[in-house]
């Protein structure tokens, strides 16, 4: 039997893909148990405007701050742009349909003009979480949008970066006093990261923050330069804004974490650029027309793309990328429709279909249309792949995959010539070309519902193949099915899953015709856990686990439990189950090259696979720098539990962990298998499909052992 880890609820998912130095890197970790200054337009504009219901979305209420005018000028730059970009995003959202905005009425929107510390953190908690017109575990669309100055500052007990700071949202009288002579902090990550989080747990999780600042320290934003400080802010004292989370319990401080996580489960973030990059303003025309050029961006994509067709990772696509600033998405919820993050795209994997021209030197010759997809050869793309292309309800054509990279592909029509195919048209696989994992299954011949896993029409047609085939025999198989009275009996035949978890049951409750996707959802847990190079390994890499002293947000790693604090030693872990047990783990890279890690949860029991941590935004740099780590769940990021007790009839219990890296990042969501396909409402969705390692990477194994 498998335990998950307690109040884990980990949805980050792979980001986005693009080409470069090809390496890969597997790890696997195999368990086995025996996350503002102010003024209202002027003086006193506390505006509020919620929407009628956008397509889909619900209720819309929001936040937007904008903070032009500084207290402490020597450390802070007065803004020109700041206030005239929460204007811009707050007629956006008042705005008509017909004039391409969201149509929110004025009375759901709060307007905070040069705004100060207390008036935010408390405005916060009035329009969001203690307002009553905002149904509770509802589904209503929740906006924070800032536009101002950011800084960094030292938190006692980080563990997040490597310099023990973090990044930070500056209030106009930051660095001044109050009115009870207490010196005025800026508000750090985790301060908003629990705001965000203590909203999702009491409202919902369809909440998306907007961000026009920067936090790397250095020149203050004015035109032509950054939204940041002069200087880095002074360290915060460990007891800054504790009063939120005071008392809370202790799960609840396992949840939190910093706003800026890859790994939020409560929002998603749109952010200006990288963290140790400079958001900018610039004129576009006469002193009203001073934005950031973000923010510019931002607006007029909302404007021009489908909401009801657009994820968040899809709208940041649009936007440019500048030299110092590079905007950013992240969140788990990223591959969700824009605003609308209760529900996710549609089941079909679809791909946006880029419009590449290839020229030659001849003036006279003819221009050859080919097109590119951001999906490659890590996603299971060969040449030959084949590509329906749809715009909206209709069918265009197919294309093929001619030219396959590991983070995207170029497609040509099957005979090279030139197509035409309107803006906006999506590419959906209609044919992998991939063999390269197919579950062998044994069924016994009185097996009553072989029909069911065997239909003997021709199912070539359906809209998803299925991922395995019927064995000869047990020799050749690698899961045996059978029935034992009401339940049907799996038996794992090979591979890990035959060492830690043989056998799984489950019952079909009479609905026999789920049984071919219960299948393809342990063919696709099986093909990912047991992914392993024989070729090639990447020297230097290695995850370690660490049992967590202190209290948040200062967690880290006890060093007295293992070998200087890591509990992995020679490819395993040995744990006894206890109350209270707060886990962590680092990311190591000795390499010469930076990587893009992605960790991953995989439950034996349930056939899930979570993700525990991935970079925050396709766009940002590698985080896990040649040389240097990654902490996960450590500081002020939520920690891992596992279960603090065992069944009496259950005396060890299996889970495993698995580390992917790469040098370029991945656009990996089909990994993830959240939901598991023993529950009725699984469907194994077609973008989910093995994936075709055609470059360097390994896969380490480490068994865990939990025990009574």
């Amino acid at each position: 039997m498998s335990l998950p880890p307690v109040k884990q609820q980990s949805e980050q998912q792979l980001l986005a893909f693009k080409p470069g130095k090809r390496i890969w890197k597997v790890l696997n970790l195999s368990f086995r148990y025996s996350t503002l200054p102010f003024s209202i337009y002027g003086a006193a504009k506390a505006m509020a405007k919620v929407t009628s219901s956008v397509d889909g979305t619900g209720t819309v209420f929001a936040l937007i701050i904008g903070n032009n005018n500084y207290r402490t000028t020597d450390v802070y730059r007065i803004l020109q742009g700041a206030v005239n970009d929460a204007r811009a995003f707050e007629k956006y959202l008042t705005d008509s349909r017909a004039q391409r905005g969201l149509q929110v009425p004025p009375s759901n929107i709060v307007v905070l003009e040069n705004a100060t510390r207390e008036n935010i953190i408390s405005t916060f908690k009035s329009h969001f979480l203690d307002n009553p017109n905002i149904p509770d575990h509802g589904k209503a669309t929740m906006i924070l949008f800032y536009a101002g100055h950011g800084t960094r500052i030292t938190a006692t007990g980080n563990r997040i970066s490597t310099d023990s700071k973090v990044e930070a949202i500056a209030p106009v009288d930051e660095r001044t006093t109050d009115s009870d002579g207490k010196y005025v902090h800026a508000i750090p990550d985790y301060t908003l990261g629990w705001l965000l989080w203590e909203l999702s747990e009491k409202k919902g999780p369809n909440i998306t923050v907007i961000l026009d600042s920067c936090f790397s320290g250095g020149m203050g934003r004015n035109v032509g330069t950054a939204r940041n400080g002069n200087s880095e802010s002074p360290p915060v004292p460990p007891e800054l804004d504790d009063y939120l989370w005071k008392g809370k319990s202790q799960d609840a401080t396992i949840m939190a974490y910093h706003a800026w996580s890859p790994s939020a489960t409560s929002h998603v973030l749109i952010a200006a650029c990288r963290h140790n990059e400079k958001a900018y303003e610039f004129g576009y025309g006469d002193q009203d027309s001073i934005h950031g050029r973000f923010t510019k961006e931002l607006i007029t994509w909302l404007r021009r793309v489908p909401l009801e067709d657009t994820t968040y990772a899809e709208l940041l696509n649009h936007l440019p990328v500048w030299p110092e600033q590079t905007p950013q998405c992240g969140g788990s919820r990223n591959d969700r429709l824009v605003f609308n993050g209760n529900y996710p795209a549609p089941a079909t994997k679809q791909w946006a279909l880029l419009l590449t021209l290839k020229t030659s030197d001849d003036p006279d010759a003819r221009i050859t249309q080919s097109f590119r997809v951001d999906i490659g050869t890590v996603e299971g793309v060969s040449p030959g792949t084949v590509f329906a292309i749809h715009a909206g309800d209709n069918s265009l054509c197919t294309l093929v995959a001619d030219s396959v990279q590991v983070g995207h592909s170029i497609l040509v029509a099957k005979n090279k010539q030139p197509v035409i195919i309107p803006e906006g048209a999506r590419a959906v696989v209609r044919d992998w070309k991939n063999d390269a994992m197919v579950l062998h299954i044994h069924v016994p011949l009185a097996f009553p519902y072989i029909s069911d896993l065997f239909p003997t029409t021709n199912i070539t047609y359906q809209p998803q193949s299925r991922k395995y085939v019927q064995a000869q025999d047990l020799v050749t198989a690698d899961i045996a099915v059978r029935t034992e009275g009401q339940e049907i009996v799996i038996d794992h035949l090979t591979g890990t899953m035959l060492e830690c978890q043989h056998k799984a049951r489950f019952s079909v409750d009479g609905n026999t015709g789920h049984l071919p996707a219960v299948v393809d959802g342990i063919a696709h847990f099986n093909y990912f856990l047991e992914r392993h190079n024989a070729s090639e390994w990447l020297e230097g890499v290695s995850l370690e686990m660490h049992r967590l002293v202190g209290k948040y947000p200062g967690r880290k790693p006890d060093r007295s439990v293992g070998i200087e604090g890591n509990m992995i030693t020679n490819g395993a872990v040995h744990l006894t189950a206890q109350a209270d047990a707060k886990y962590g783990f680092t990311l190591r890279n000795s390499s010469p090259v930076d990587l893009f890690p992605y960790l991953y949860f995989f439950d034996p029991e349930m056939y899930t696979i979570k993700c525990w941590y991935s970079p925050v935004s396709v766009r940002d740099a590698a985080p896990l720098k040649s040389s240097g780590v990654v902490t996960v769940g450590m500081g002020s990021e939520r920690a891992f539990v596992f279960p603090a007790t065992l069944p009496p009839d259950v005396p060890t219990s299996f889970s495993f962990l698995k580390l992917f890296v790469s040098t370029v990042p991945l656009d990996a969501k089909w990994i993830e298998q959240e939901t598991s396909p023993f529950d009725p409402k699984f469907r194994f969705p077609i973008h989910q499909e093995p994936l075709k390692f055609s470059h360097t990477w390994c896969a380490l194994k480490v068994i865990m052992t939990l025990t009574a």
